[in-house]
């Protein structure tokens, strides 16, 4: 609980709220501990002890203090409750538990993955409602609502949301619920006084132990209103974008800290940009409270467990288990040695299956493999409760989780630290699969808040719900997001229910909604100073300023508010671009693909060809669409040659089939590589009817894969054909060059527009030496599923000797010490592996 000492205005107000009290207590002759001041929040309580004593009255008991309460604290000092199999938690990873099993009675479990956080939802929200009756009713009032709840469902529901529905209302009514205590005769029977300490939003729950006690006691509640004080002062900010607003928010924190002005209340209108405003803040020593915390979901700890879940599923990638090892005790040199072989590698399985056996954990001096294969079968989910413990035991991560705040919380929020799991937990037999573990994980650490505990420091920034600043000691409050989309005239309702199905059930209206939105803002508006910041655009949207904001400006005086930031003078250094010769290292031998390097941007074939720089490799496990393209190759090599040119459309494709099956056997112990199997039918159809069609023009396949290697004076061109085609007929010396393409033919088409920019098949063309150019075609073979085509390149004859005099020209450049500035464009650009070196992002015009 954060505690701030009331401000003497402050206290003067809640003075006055205890002597209205005191008159109440008074007049019905209640002792102060019979008499029990019901608060809308827990932050409320420390500020009510500290401001009793401030107020005056008289009286014999005065000096008593009344039991100050909420809700939930009254409950817990009544009575421990520990949920029960058929209990709704409002625990978000136990209430999952038991919403799979309503679902599992309902015939759907097959939907049960969709099904689970739409019933944990709908029925927590019925939960709140169902928690408003006495236990003994609850199965009426159940009756009495589901006609009406059910009324028009097939026009406005479908029908999983239909069964979601009854289901909901089914569970809320069968439960038991932690507030029952306090509707209990007993509870009544031990107070003299309820004095209710109204909030800025109805909580139905206070309104309904209003009038258990008030029937058993007539006479024996007061209601009273939280202090209010006069309006503050108001600025606005408008701020350009996302980062500009918290900017702005956080220079606006630091201003009221530097003139006194504390503690200050920051509301998490927009929890990113609280965020963001909240780290701005850290950077800079200020002590922050933070009321509302955060999903336990985001935190490091939470990375860490799930990166074993990870793991541990059969089809994990190896930068998944890499990510896993490097959150356990694991040799941390070991593990680094091992990713380094891994990216080293084109294909790193065997490399794998090597390196990790050596990696062992410290403590338990247990291998990776042998730890995760414990995850990896079915069972219920208090037997993996404990097989997760027993896993990160042995890893070494769990040491790690206890030690550390958040690590606790995620812990605890699984069961993972009890010795004995909740009764929930005990009851579900049910059989559960690594994935649908995984799941449940996810949706207890979403459903969870961080909250760090509370600092020795009196906070300078508290950090907290909209609603909650209400009759606190602020000085100033700063209103991040005070936009119409953050922050509406009325919020969004939740649930899957409709209007009339809200209206049903005793739900808030929108109408409500709204009116206590701007009861809201009205009472934020009663601190000394509030600022008002709100972004003009986000991304390609223009944004207005909160319909609140702009209703308040009509009959209140706001002023603009000043940019707190401070300016600093750097004098401009302009950042030239890079532009190395590398004479020592030049060249004159080129291949098609460091030609093209040479053409798009200089400095790429400086970094990646001559020094040799390369990224590190991906260690996805599963086959890409370049592995396809790289089997096709091989495939149609090994068919051409093989085939005899006198076979039928049955006997090649026959052929064709029997080399693509002996060349896939591999790839077929990879999951990854089925689809590309199941297109294979529809590529060898394609790629026949097209080989009929080229080969009635008279052309014959000559000689495929074959490395060729061409002198041109000082310059030498090498590459490798994917195939070469010879026209057939006496004396003819036609040829056409080839090369395989997965990719669509609009693609390629637009490619072959720009002979001088995609040189790749110019280039092929120029190996074929030894003829003239018009005896030479070039073309792209496009072959996919639906069809094959050939694209070819018409402007070979005239692209080729341009082609080999700019060759020779910038091979020449680069000898002589010429420049190599990263001139890339585009695309060109978008995807190249030295954009961090050559630091185009951070290029300024030369002065």
């Amino acid at each position: 609980m954060t505690a701030i000492a009331p401000s003497n205005e402050h206290a003067v107000l809640w003075a006055q709220l205890w002597q209205v009290a005191r008159q109440a207590m008074h007049k019905a002759q209640a002792h102060p501990a019979r008499t029990v001041l019901l608060l809308p929040f827990f932050q409320l309580q420390v500020l009510a002890r500290q401001t009793w004593g401030s107020s005056s009255g008289a009286g014999q008991n005065s000096h008593f203090l009344p039991r100050i309460e909420t809700t939930k604290s009254w409950q817990q000092r009544l009575a421990n409750f520990e949920p029960q199999e058929i209990d709704m938690s409002f625990d978000a990873g136990l209430d999952s538990l038991r919403a799979r099993q309503w679902i599992a009675q309902a015939g759907l479990a097959e939907h049960s993955r969709v099904l689970t956080p739409m019933l944990v939802e709908a029925a927590q929200q019925l939960g709140g409602l169902a928690a408003c009756v006495l236990p003994a009713q609850r199965a009426d009032w159940a009756a009495r609502l589901r006609p009406e709840l059910l009324q028009g469902v097939a026009a406005s529901f479908a029908k999983h949301e239909a069964a979601v529905a009854q289901i909901a209302l089914a569970w809320a009514a069968a439960s038991s619920y932690a507030s029952d205590v306090l509707l209990e005769p007993s509870t009544a029977a031990q107070v003299d006084l309820l004095i209710v300490v109204r909030g800025v939003q109805r909580n139905e729950f206070t309104h309904r132990l209003a009038e258990q006690i008030e029937q058993a006691k007539p006479g024996s509640v007061s209601w009273l209103d939280l202090p209010q004080a006069g309006l503050g002062q108001l600025f606005t900010h408008a701020a350009q974008d996302a980062e500009d607003e918290a900017q702005r928010a956080c220079a606006c924190v630091l201003q009221a800290i530097s003139r006194g002005q504390v503690p200050v209340a920051l509301p998490a209108i927009d929890r990113q940009a609280t965020r963001r405003i909240s780290a701005m803040l850290h950077e800079r020593g200020v002590a922050v409270a933070d009321e509302t915390g955060w999903r336990l979901s985001t935190t490091r700890a939470a990375a860490s467990l799930m990166s074993l879940l990870r793991a541990a599923h059969p089809l994990a990638t190896l930068d998944e288990r890499l990510d896993w090892l490097k959150h356990t005790d694991a040799d941390a040199q070991a593990v680094q040695r091992w990713e380094k072989e891994l990216r080293g590698q084109n294909k790193p399985v065997a490399v794998k299956e090597s390196a990790q056996s050596a990696i062992t954990f410290i403590a338990s001096g247990q291998k990776p493999d042998a730890v995760i294969s414990t995850l990896q079968s079915a069972r219920s989910i208090a037997s993996w409760i404990e097989a997760m413990r027993d896993a990160l035991q042995a890893c070494g991560q769990w040491q790690t989780l206890k030690s550390d705040e958040a690590g606790q919380q995620v812990l605890q929020a699984l069961q993972l630290d009890r010795a004995q799991p909740s009764a929930i937990v005990r009851s579900d037999a049910a059989r559960m699969s690594l994935p649908d573990l995984s799941q449940w994980v996810q949706a207890a650490l979403e459903g969870a808040s961080f909250k760090a505990s509370a600092s020795e420091h009196e906070p300078q920034v508290v950090i907290l719900p909209l609603a909650q600043m209400a009759a606190r000691p602020f000085a100033c409050a700063v209103l991040a997001g005070a936009d119409e989309v953050r922050l509406p005239l009325a919020p969004e309702p939740l649930g899957l229910w409709t209007r009339a199905q809200r209206e049903a059930l005793g739900m808030p209206s929108r109408e409500q909604l709204a009116l206590e939105q701007q009861t809201t803002w009205q009472r934020a508006m009663q601190l000394p100073q509030v600022h008002a910041l709100w972004r003009q655009s986000q991304g390609d949207e223009l944004m207005q300023p909160s319909p609140l904001l702009q209703a308040w400006q009509l009959t209140h005086a706001a002023s603009a508010g000043e940019d707190a930031r401070s300016s600093v003078a750097i004098e401009a250094q302009s950042q030239y671009q890079s532009a190395p010769s590398a004479a020592a290292l030049a060249t004159r031998v080129f291949s098609a693909s460091s030609y093209a390097d040479v053409r798009t941007c200089p400095y790429r074939y400086f970094a990646l060809r001559l020094l040799g720089l390369q990224e590190a490799a991906e260690l996805d496990d599963e086959l890409s669409k370049r592995e396809f393209g790289a089997w096709l190759h091989e495939v149609l090599s090994e068919f051409h040659r093989a085939r005899d040119r006198e076979t039928d459309a049955l006997q090649d494709a026959e052929l064709l089939d029997a080399c693509a099956a002996r060349l896939a056997a591999p790839l077929l112990q990879d999951a990854g590589f089925v689809p590309f199997a199941a297109s294979w039918p529809q590529v060898r159809r394609s790629y026949l009817l097209w080989l009929a069609e080229h080969e009635a023009q008279g052309w014959r396949f000559e000689v495929s894969e074959e490395s060729r290697a061409r002198e041109l004076g000082d310059v030498t061109l090498k590459g490798r054909l994917d195939r070469i085609d010879l026209l057939a007929g006496s004396g003819s010396s036609q040829r056409w060059v080839m090369d395989y393409k997965t990719e669509g033919e609009a693609a390629l088409k637009k490619r072959v527009l720009q002979p001088l920019e995609d040189t790749q098949l110019v280039f092929y063309a120029a190996l074929l030496g030894g003829y003239e150019a018009q005896e030479i075609q070039a073309s792209y073979i496009a072959i996919n599923e639906k069809s094959t085509s050939a694209v070819t390149q018409a402007q070979v004859n005239e692209a080729l000797p341009l082609l080999l005099e700019g060759l020779a020209d910038d091979a020449q450049r680069m000898l002589d010490g010429h420049a190599l500035p990263a001139l890339g464009e585009g695309k060109a650009c978008e995807y190249c592996a030295a954009r961090g070196l050559c630091r185009k992002d951070f290029w300024t015009p030369a002065a």
